[in-house]
């Protein structure tokens, strides 16, 4: 309970620390979190700073006079999968207070702000800090520059530095009330929102983010530097090849942006045409036709509904990655990987990353 008052207005409560927890691909939660972590410094809480997921969960002490932030961008309309692990695998909470500050993609037309789209995310996160025995305090989800460029070009650098002026404006004050006493939550329009996007946001977690890990290849200006693979949090890139290496994209890769906003010859790419072409590969009318062809071997055994769809869900995950193998060596061919170079839009597109923040500083260097 929040103590009271004799006017009724919450207490400010004692915290003596701040713990934050913080993903980030191209420097926007990671900024949210320093600006976190500055303004609990001036009012005098001792503040660490965490990675995720470089931070392993069982290491974490939970005292009752430490606040616990964490802090992400939205992954598919929900929170990104290595935050959820990281939660679940916490500590009890035992009361613990905690918030949660989610990022979205946000944009601005002339002097108006266009509101991007967590869905899921924030109640979510509440949802599982509460399972997991913390006193959730409030949720927030603040409009960062957008960073997608799979689907739409990053905004002009003037556009950006408004959109972030505004989030830290916005952060500070959601911070400020949690110190305060006081709960801070979204509202049932946020809450109504995650829950018409439930569907989709399952949807990526099971499938949308193994697809999109498999869209990303390197152009034909690679030069096999690494970088990539060396900046990645999640081991969603290795370099393979002999004298040229070349970066191959793993399931472990979450779409996070890193690679391709911090790539310094502009060599990554997310190919809209191989997309078609892979979404027709693991389709499940193609599974569908491969499981009836099995069926004078099986019968219609094979076809019932609690067999066939753990093997419809096996066979994408084996096509896109068999697929997948395969496209990586045709994009050897130089003519063949400008094919699909020029035809993605992310050729064209503006690339995004935090101006302020390095590779390191997302590494928890």
């Amino acid at each position: 309970m929040v103590p009271k008052r004799a006017s009724g207005r919450p207490e400010k409560l004692g915290y003596r620390k701040l713990t934050l927890f913080f993903m980030s691909g191209t420097g926007n939660s990671y900024r949210n979190t320093r600006w976190i972590e500055s303004e609990a410094a001036k009012r005098g809480l001792e503040a660490t700073v965490n990675l995720v997921p470089a931070t392993h969960p069982a290491s974490i002490s939970l005292e009752q006079e430490t606040l616990f932030g964490f802090v992400m961008p939205t992954h598919g309309f929900t929170a990104p999968w290595p935050m959820i692990k990281f939660v679940l695998r916490l500590p009890r909470g035992r009361g613990a207070h905690a918030f949660a500050i989610v990022g979205r993609g946000g944009s601005k037309i002339g002097n108006t702000f266009i509101p991007g789209v967590e869905g899921t995310a924030c109640y979510l996160m509440a949802l599982l800090l509460m399972l997991k025995g913390f006193n959730v305090r409030g949720v927030m989800a603040v409009d960062m520059p957008a960073n997608w460029v799979v689907a739409y070009p990053a905004p002009a650098p003037e556009k950006a530095a408004g959109i972030m002026n505004r989030a830290r404006t916005r952060t500070l004050a959601f911070f400020a009330r949690i110190l305060e006493g006081k709960r801070s939550f979204g509202g049932w329009i946020g809450l109504l929102f995650g829950f018409l996007l439930v569907p989709i946001s399952i949807a990526y977690l099971l499938v949308g983010r193994f697809f999109l890990a498999k869209l990303f290849f390197a152009n034909n200006d690679c030069n096999g530097c690494g970088l990539c693979a060396e900046n990645c949090s999640y081991g969603g890139i290795k370099m393979k090849g002999g004298e040229k290496p070349w970066p191959y994209w793993t399931y472990n890769c979450e779409s996070c942006m890193r690679c391709m906003a911090y790539c310094p010859e502009k060599a990554v790419e997310a190919g809209h045409s191989w997309a078609v072409i892979l979404y027709f590969v693991s389709s499940t009318s193609v599974s569908m036709y491969l499981l009836n062809l099995l069926v004078p071997y099986t019968g219609e055994f094979v076809m019932k509904r609690w067999l066939s769809l753990p093997l419809k869900y096996a066979y994408l995950l084996a096509s896109m990655a068999a697929a997948y193998w395969l496209f990586s060596l045709l994009l050897r061919v130089p003519f063949i990987n400008s094919i699909f170079t020029h035809t993605t839009f992310t050729h064209v597109f503006r690339r995004y990353h935090e101006p302020e923040t390095k590779t390191r500083d997302l590494l928890g260097g």
